[in-house]
């Protein structure tokens, strides 16, 4: 039996339980979207930017959204990952302010920036010292299910601001779409999960054929290139391994030339993030780049979104990356909950003695 499809590689090697976390995740859609829905909202905003504050797991979700919304939204999402807030932040920039602690020291230093430069934020916590400054405030607070690791909360982190983006702008297409990515969710989790042998789970194999590789994933998009960022953290934090990441066309300006490295080559797969409906020139160039560029990896798979709507897309392979980070981690034999570097430097910035 193959150690994923074997129950006590679980007991033993996943006590905190994050392959069931993953595996709730179209649940947790459903919650966030909901939370999202009834959020008593601002009044209306002539707003000429969106910025999402927000650092890590609780950062990623303005990834998705700048990603999602750029096609079709007719003012810019900045994704602010500092405390340090930008100058042009102020009473015209709606600000969505994520930390799933409520204790991210550099999300909290830029919500108090912005609040003195009088813009309106939309505050998704699930409470702390945050949520505590929203209610001073007066800010709608989503106070999402404490408990969880951060990246393990994406759902609720992301979920409300499409949510409540759609009631403030009018942007109907995307209750839509979440309907469908939630059907989508449902059945690709049902084809994911650990109870679902490896010759018939993609998520297994493709953890399989990385083993001690280290993974590089490129997205066809740039709108993928968010997911593919996404699928970088989470091979960081669950498997504890160091990954690449990045989205075409950029990575043939400047990565692909790395690869010319044979011996870095030999040591890594790569994982290619595709559309079912590209357009022609992206097929050639991602082709042509698998010939010259990747010829030296030592795998080369490809895994290709679910959909219609761009948001069953960006999700469907946030959902597989997330399944095939855990099952890495189970294979290179590290426990994926824990995160003790990261705690360390938080504790030795703070000065919190041992």
């Amino acid at each position: 039996m193959h150690p994923l499809d074997d129950p006590a590689t679980y007991r033993w090697r996943d006590p905190g339980g994050m392959v069931g976390l993953v595996a709730r995740f179209p649940a947790m859609g459903e919650e966030a979207w909901l939370l999202g829905m009834r959020l008593r909202l601002p009044a209306a905003l002539e707003s000429t930017a969106v910025a999402v504050l927000g650092m890590g797991g609780s950062g990623v979700g303005g990834d998705l959204l700048a990603a999602l919304l750029a096609p079709t939204f007719p003012v810019p999402v900045v994704v602010v990952k500092d405390s340090v807030l930008p100058a042009a932040v102020g009473p015209q920039t709606l600000l969505f302010v994520c930390s799933y602690s409520g204790e991210t020291a550099e999300t909290l230093a830029a919500y108090r920036a912005a609040k003195a430069a009088q813009a309106p934020a939309i505050v998704i916590t699930s409470g702390g010292t945050l949520a505590a400054e929203a209610e001073r405030h007066g800010d709608p607070l989503v106070r999402v299910p404490a408990g969880l690791p951060p990246r393990a909360a994406l759902p609720y982190l992301f979920l409300p601001m499409v949510s409540a983006l759609r009631r403030l702008t009018h942007l109907g297409e995307l209750s839509g779409e979440w309907r469908e990515a939630a059907a989508v969710l449902r059945d690709l989790a049902a084809e994911l999960g650990p109870e679902v042998p490896l010759a018939r789970n993609p998520a297994k194999r493709l953890a399989a054929t990385l083993g001690e590789r280290t993974p590089a994933v490129y997205g066809a998009s740039t709108a993928l290139g968010a997911v593919a960022y996404r699928w970088k953290c989470q091979f960081n934090e669950n498997a504890k391994t160091l990954a690449h990441w990045g989205a075409f066309p950029e990575v043939n300006h400047n990565e692909t030339v790395g690869w010319t490295d044979g011996a870095a080559a030999g040591r890594t797969a790569v994982v290619l993030l595709r559309e079912p409906d590209e357009p022609e020139e992206r097929r050639q160039r991602i082709g042509a780049t698998r010939e010259v560029a990747f010829a030296g990896a030592a795998a080369v798979e490809e895994v290709v979104a679910r959909g219609e709507g761009r948001l069953s897309r960006l999700l469907s392979l946030v959902l597989l990356g997330d399944f095939t980070s855990v099952y890495l981690a189970l294979l290179r034999g590290v426990d994926p909950t824990p995160v003790p570097v990261i705690d360390e430097v938080k504790r030795r910035v703070s000065g919190t003695p041992h």
